[in-house]
Parts: structure tokens; C-alpha cells; sequence
């Protein structure tokens, strides 16, 4: 029989600071799935940006369609990565990053993904150090 060893092992938050905003983020079912669904959201919405298709489609219509197209696009990234910010460092984080992002809106999505990176290295630490220790366990276990 093998045991499972919840105790110890890698690290599974990461504390982050920005401004006067402190949080501990807890890397649980509830915040992987506010990253992942995040990070899908404001990963499309970049992406439409760099959509030289779209971009093209848009040179045709009247410069007033473009800059609505445009600012609902940065609108709905800067209102989902506000909502994120929110949730995590408390509320008007948003706000109070978009302030010290100097009013970019790509500049508080790079943020995010910092966030992400944190939490995507730590993922591989966890499992790095899974296998790792079960592997040597397996290894000096008796046949």
C-alpha cells in the first residue's frame, strides 16, 4: 500500500503587492478557475487586437464604428480584468491598478498574467516534486 502525503511539499500560494493592495492567493479550485476563465476572456480579447483579418475588416467601415469597436474592446478587458482584481486584492483594486498602470489597460493585463506565470510555475513545482517523491519512494519500496 502507498500512502499520499498531503503534508508538506511545494508551495501552493503566492503573495503579490501592488500599490497599497496586499493579497495571498490561495491556488484552490475557486482561483483556478477565476484565472482560467480570466485568462481565456482577456487572452480573446488581446488577440482581436492583433487580428489583422479583423483589423482589415474594420478599415472599411466609418471611423466612428472603429473607435466604438475599439473602445467597447478595451472597456470589456479593463472591466474583466477589474472584476479579477477586485475579487483577489479587494474592492476598487481594479480602479486603484488601472491608476497605476498610468490608465493602460494593457499594461493591468500584463499584471494579470503575472499572476498567471506565479501560478503556472507553481504548478510545476507541485508536480515536479510529485513525481519526484513518489518516484523514489517506488524505487527503495520492496518487491
Amino acid at each position: 500500500m502507498t500512502a499520499i502525503n498531503l503534508l508538506g511539499g511545494p508551495q501552493e500560494f503566492a503573495e503579490f503587492k501592488f500599490g497599497t493592495r496586499h493579497a495571498k492567493l490561495y491556488f484552490n479550485d475557486e482561483l483556478n478557475m477565476k484565472i482560467a476563465k480570466t485568462r481565456l476572456s482577456v487572452s480573446k480579447r488581446l488577440q482581436a487586437l492583433d487580428d489583422q483579418k479583423e483589423m482589415t475588416e474594420l478599415d472599411n467601415k466609418p471611423v466612428k464604428e472603429q473607435q466604438a469597436f475599439l473602445s467597447k474592446l478595451y472597456q470589456d478587458l479593463r472591466n474583466e480584468l477589474g472584476m479579477f482584481f477586485d475579487e483577489q486584492f479587494g474592492k476598487g483594486a481594479g480602479a486603484d491598478l488601472y491608476k497605476l498602470a498610468n490608465h493602460s489597460t494593457e499594461r493591468m493585463a500584463s499584471a494579470f498574467f503575472m499572476i498567471v506565470k506565479e501560478y503556472d510555475e507553481l504548478r510545476d513545482q507541485r508536480n515536479s516534486y510529485i513525481d519526484t517523491y513518489y518516484k523514489s519512494r517506488k524505487a527503495t519500496k520492496k518487491k
